[in-house]
């Protein structure tokens, strides 16, 4: 090929709108994902698709979501250089610099997240979300300054403000997306199933006399297109003016989700909040259990 023969690519046609797209201004909520662990072409290419693959990353302890923040998308600075022939300037890469608030960023353990992400941004790919839009940031290496900001006053919230920069020299492309499902939150509904004589109505159960009586709960994802089980762990706590559940040995396997009682020779009314969580902590489900015992001698 002679060089004389390579051209410019064409320029793309400028679309108008009858509208004010304001709406797609405000950021509500930002997504961290581990380059090791990065969303494929193919999650990308639907919004569920993606959704799932999102809160995938998130169960595996491979992205941080964060919710319901305040914001503005980035104002990208066009850095230039000297130009070529009757070129005066000519257009380098744009810096990003996008700014949310984090109402929860001054709850002590995201105070430490920020801390550790100063040193590790690096390693994750970053994307930012408006209503009904995703954009996507991914492939470029950010920084991200997060320091949350105390006020004196009450009329206002403590937050953390956070900047998150990165250089590339395209600007974000944003995608459709169901924002209003995806801030929702992931969480369990836990249901579940009796042993051989007690009775379930609602949430209560009245326990047979025999020993041991168990109960089994379980745990499912309102996402239900996430690939994978993510491990759960199960935990019970006794609710203010329930009677002493460990008088009747009432305890749950972390495991699998078991309720294990021993309830002859007593009479009370156990109430208890049984709480599932995967194995990070951060998904949570959680149901009031009240046990009626009339097993008296």
């Amino acid at each position: 090929m002679s060089i004389f023969s390579l051209t410019c690519p064409d320029v793309g046609c400028y679309q108008n709108f009858l509208c004010d797209p304001e709406f797609q201004n405000k950021i509500v909520a930002v997504a961290y994902v581990r380059k090791s662990s990065a969303l494929t072409a193919n999650e990308k290419s639907t919004a569920d698709l993606w959704i799932a693959a999102l809160y995938d990353r998130y169960l595996s302890g491979e992205a941080y979501l964060v919710f319901n923040t305040s914001g503005e998308k980035p104002k990208p600075e066009t850095a230039t250089t000297a130009g070529r022939g009757m070129q005066n300037t000519k257009a380098l890469a744009k810096t990003h610099t996008l700014t949310y608030q984090d109402m929860q960023g001054v709850v002590q353990s995201n105070v430490q997240f920020y801390n550790d992400i100063l040193a590790t941004a690096q390693n994750f790919d970053f994307y930012y979300f408006t209503p009904g839009r995703i954009w996507d940031a991914s492939g470029y290496y950010v920084t991200v300054i997060g320091d949350p900001i105390i006020t004196a006053d009450l009329n206002t919230y403590q937050m953390a403000e956070v900047s998150v920069n990165w250089v590339s020299k395209v600007n974000p492309l944003p995608y459709e997306f169901d924002t209003d499902s995806f801030l929702e939150g992931l969480y369990y509904i836990i249901s579940f199933t009796g042993g051989s004589g007690s009775t379930y109505v609602g949430n209560t159960i009245t326990s047979a006399c025999t020993d041991p009586q168990t109960v089994t709960f379980t745990g499912v994802l309102n996402i239900g297109a996430i690939s994978g089980a993510p491990e759960q762990v199960w935990s019970i706590e006794q609710v203010d003016g329930s009677d002493d559940i460990t008088e009747i040995g009432l305890v749950v396997d972390a495991e699998t989700g078991v309720v294990t009682w021993n309830p002859v020779g007593f009479v009370g009314t156990y109430i208890f909040t049984i709480t599932v969580t995967n194995e990070y902590g951060c998904v949570f489900g959680q149901e009031t259990i009240t046990l009626i015992v009339d097993c008296g001698a």
